[in-house]
C-alpha cells in the first residue's frame, strides 16, 4: 500500500510538470505569427509536448503495473503482487475465517508481505475478537517480516487493537 501511493503521488508531480510543458508549448503555438510560418517557435512547441509526453509515460507505466499486477500477472523481475480481492469480499460478506484462509495462502505465498499480516491482525481482533489468535499472527509476522519498519509495523497494529483504538 506504502508503494502505491508513492506511485500515485510521483504520478501527480509528474502529471503537474507535464502540465506545464504542455501549457508552455500551447502559449508558444497561440502567440506564433500566422502570416509567417514561425517555425523556431512551432519545433519549440512541439518539443515541449514531446517532453510532457516523456515525463509522464515511465511513472505512468508503473503505476499500470502496480494496479494490473504486471503483463500476464507476473510484474516486472518476477515479482508478483498478491490478490487480495477474495480476501476482501469474504470478510465484507461476515466470512471472517474462510477470509483468514485467503491471506494465510498469501502470507504462505508472499511471506515479506506485510498487509496480508495487517489484515489478518484486523480480522481477528475487531471482527473475530480473537487475541490470541491476533497475538499469534502478530509474532508470526515479526519473526517473518525482513524490513524492520514492516516489524514495527505489524507490532504497532497489535498493540492499537490490542488497546482498542
Amino acid at each position: 500500500m506504502i508503494e502505491f501511493r508513492k506511485t500515485v503521488i510521483r504520478l501527480l508531480i509528474r502529471f503537474l510538470l507535464a502540465g506545464m510543458a504542455t501549457w508552455y508549448g500551447r502559449y508558444l503555438i497561440v502567440t506564433a505569427e500566422t502570416e509567417v510560418m514561425d517555425i523556431s517557435r512551432l519545433f519549440a512547441a512541439m518539443l515541449c509536448f514531446v517532453v510532457a509526453a516523456l515525463v509522464v509515460a515511465p511513472q505512468l507505466l508503473s503505476f499500470v503495473v502496480d494496479v494490473t499486477g504486471g503483463v500476464f500477472g507476473g510484474g516486472f523481475g518476477g515479482k508478483s503482487r498478491p490478490f487480495y480481492r477474495l480476501a476482501a469480499d469474504k470478510r465484507a460478506r461476515g466470512r471472517y475465517q474462510e477470509a483468514l484462509v485467503e491471506l494465510e495462502k498469501i502470507v504462505d505465498e508472499h511471506p515479506q508481505e506485510v498487509e496480508a499480516y495487517l489484515e489478518m491482525l484486523a480480522i481477528t481482533m475487531s471482527d473475530l475478537n480473537d487475541f490470541e489468535q491476533a497475538r499469534a499472527i502478530c509474532l508470526r509476522g515479526k519473526k517473518a517480516l525482513a524490513s524492520r519498519a514492516d516489524r514495527e509495523l505489524v507490532a504497532s497494529a497489535y498493540r492499537r487493537g490490542k488497546a482498542g483504538v
